[in-house]
């Protein structure tokens, strides 16, 4: 293994530090925020449904009323990757529980205040060392983010509604076991350590009529702070922290029936703007599409389905570098369904499969391949008061 390639292994965990998930099928970031958007494919920006909906896209707070969410997104992924060669196979196996929540208050008929908040998880956790040589430790490592979005939101006479949240993010890492220029072949433990970083979100949602609804939401890139015992070898290229990209997303929602709604969103990601994941790794920007449907069996039940599909954001000359994590999915299948428990209660249930194809390294990645399966269920509440 040259140094190049060493070196080039020793920041894969920077590919873990953004606020979303590393093997689903966007990215570092999840299908969508709040059980019934996720249900849907994550199509959300011009259909919000409760009130984590500041995740998706700010203006939806307009819409949801007076209510509460809370939610826990459990995901399980599996892995298998030919590490140099195909006599070098290692499997990887991870569960983590993501919670979400949010709350709104409808203050005026034309205005909402409210808080969003969302988290998200990432990790590997190898069975044995990636590297057969003596002294090596397991490769496991984990992020953990929690962003809180503070929203406001006014609507006008003609049915916009513009929304305004305010993002602070907290990060915590800690990586061991990956190959790096160091003794013994392997960068250090330095346990774990916290960022933090603040940034804005801005939406807008038009409900045109009672049929058709548009909407378009925008985030800069959140600078993080630096994790500073890492600073000096798994994120040396990227100064020590890693920043989460600059998005935004378009949508429309189409109901044709009291029974039916169809949501469709489009959502842009400048991975290959953020140091963290374009040096080394090869990231580039990603397009996502997202489309749901939403059926109303009865007053008590609704139904949901939905697909998200990306274009996979790096190539296999850069297999090795993001073969650690297990695994780089484009699709994700989502159903899910609410029980309504009384007039004011529900209990939402939603289920997603990623995956995508799998990664034979060419060029500097010739030997390394990964392959890879990511489930998650999401059990959800609702209150509206």
């Amino acid at each position: 293994m040259n140094t190049k390639l060493i070196r080039a292994l020793s920041i894969a965990p920077v590919i873990l530090l953004s606020s979303q998930l590393s093997q689903a099928n966007v990215g570092t970031h999840l299908v969508g925020y709040g059980a019934k958007a996720q249900s849907m494919g994550g199509a959300s920006v011009a259909f919000p449904q409760d009130a984590i909906a500041a995740a998706n896209n700010p203006a939806g707070m307009a819409l949801v009323g007076n209510r509460f969410d809370a939610d826990v997104q459990m995901l399980y992924a599996t892995s298998e990757t030919e590490f140099g060669s195909s006599a070098n196979k290692h499997n990887s196996s991870i569960f983590m529980a993501i919670p979400e929540f949010g709350v709104n208050f409808q203050i005026t008929p034309k205005v909402t205040l409210g808080v969003s908040t969302y988290a998200s998880g990432v990790g590997f956790k190898y069975d044995d060392p990636l590297v057969p040589v003596p002294g090596f430790r397991r490769a496991r490592g984990t992020l953990k983010q929690f962003e809180v979005l503070p929203t406001a939101t006014y609507t006008f006479d003609n049915g916009l509604s513009l929304g305004l949240s305010f993002v602070y993010a907290i990060q915590q890492f800690e990586a061991q076991g990956l190959p790096g220029p160091f003794p013994g072949g392997q960068n250090p433990y330095h346990g774990k350590e916290n960022s933090y970083g603040t940034s804005w979100r801005i939406g807008g949602l038009w409900k045109i009529n009672d049929q058709w609804a548009v909407g378009a939401s925008y985030n800069p890139k959140i600078k993080m702070s630096k994790l500073s015992g890492y600073k000096d070898d798994l994120l040396s290229q990227s100064g020590g922290s890693a920043d989460s990209p600059e998005q935004y997303s378009i949508g429309a929602s189409y109901k044709p029936t009291d029974r039916w709604t169809m949501a469709l969103d489009l959502q842009y990601i400048g991975w290959d703007k953020t140091d963290a994941f374009s040096e080394g790794f090869g990231w580039r920007s990603q397009t996502v599409v997202k489309a749901g449907a939403a059926y109303e069996l009865n007053k008590d039940w609704t139904v949901r389905g939905g697909v998200s599909h990306a274009r996979l954001h790096t190539t296999e000359d850069y297999t090795a570098q993001n073969s650690i994590l297990g695994g780089l999915n484009t699709t994700a299948l989502t159903t899910g369904v609410t029980r309504k428990l009384t007039e004011d209660s529900e209990l939402n249930l939603t289920f997603e499969y990623d995956f995508g194809p799998t990664l034979n390294g060419t060029g500097p990645s010739e030997g390394f391949k990964t392959e890879s399966d990511f489930y998650t269920v999401t059990v959800g509440y609702g209150w509206k008061f």
